[in-house]
């Protein structure tokens, strides 16, 4: 069985101690992940500047392993001030199967790809500031916030400032979107066979004549 819960932190104090320490110990797991990858930069409070709030969002996976993830409360975000476009490009699910029949048919080697916790990858332009977690707030440095230089799930632009990152890089790989459809990539130069890459959010195929991945 699989468990879903979204609440403030307080909300573990209410389980038994053994329950709480494991959830916190998720928390802190999710937190290390986040500074590993540069994610924020703890910094002076901005007077001139809003700071967002933030929740944690509890799942237990299949296998059991507890996984505690840092949302950033973006409703709160404010248009024109704190993000410009949300709008991601979304390739349609007729387009996957279109693919993935053209695949068979031609007897394409396949292969996938997840991207695990895709949104941190997302740079941003924006000045995006938000608060330290409850209860996990640095000691001393309680008044300062976290300038956020990734997005992180929740905010208005996270899955925008993905694609942005995810085109950058494959462009850096030679790869091209149709204008068409731009979750479609592909690959091609004079003397190799061409790589079609099926991008829809994370989750990636790609498909090319001869098995050379």
């Amino acid at each position: 069985m699989r468990m879903s819960m979204i609440g403030p932190i307080g909300d573990i104090a209410r389980l038994p101690q053994a329950e709480q320490k494991f959830w916190r110990l998720a928390c802190q797991e999710e937190l290390d992940v986040l500074q590993k990858r540069k994610v924020f930069e703890l910094v002076d409070h901005p007077r001139d500047q809003k700071v967002i709030k933030n929740q944690w969002v509890f799942d237990v996976k299949l296998d059991g392993h507890k996984k505690a993830r840092l949302v950033v409360k973006g409703f709160s975000q404010v248009e024109g001030l704190d993000f410009d476009q949300v709008f991601s490009p979304v390739m349609r699910f007729e387009t996957v199967c279109l693919m993935l029949a053209l695949a068979a048919l031609e007897n394409w080697f396949i292969t996938g790809l997840d991207v695990q916790s895709a949104y941190l990858y997302g740079k941003l332009d924006e000045e995006i500031y938000m608060e330290q977690p409850k209860k996990f707030a640095v000691p001393g440095q309680e008044h300062k916030a976290l300038h956020l230089w990734h997005a992180l799930y929740g905010l208005k632009q996270a899955s925008l400032a993905w694609w942005h990152s995810l085109d950058e890089s494959l462009k850096e790989l030679g790869f091209e979107y149709l204008k068409s459809e731009a979750g479609i990539f592909f690959y091609k130069k004079k003397g190799t066979n061409i790589v079609i890459g099926i991008i829809y959010v994370d989750n990636t195929l790609f498909g090319e004549p001869n098995e050379f991945l």
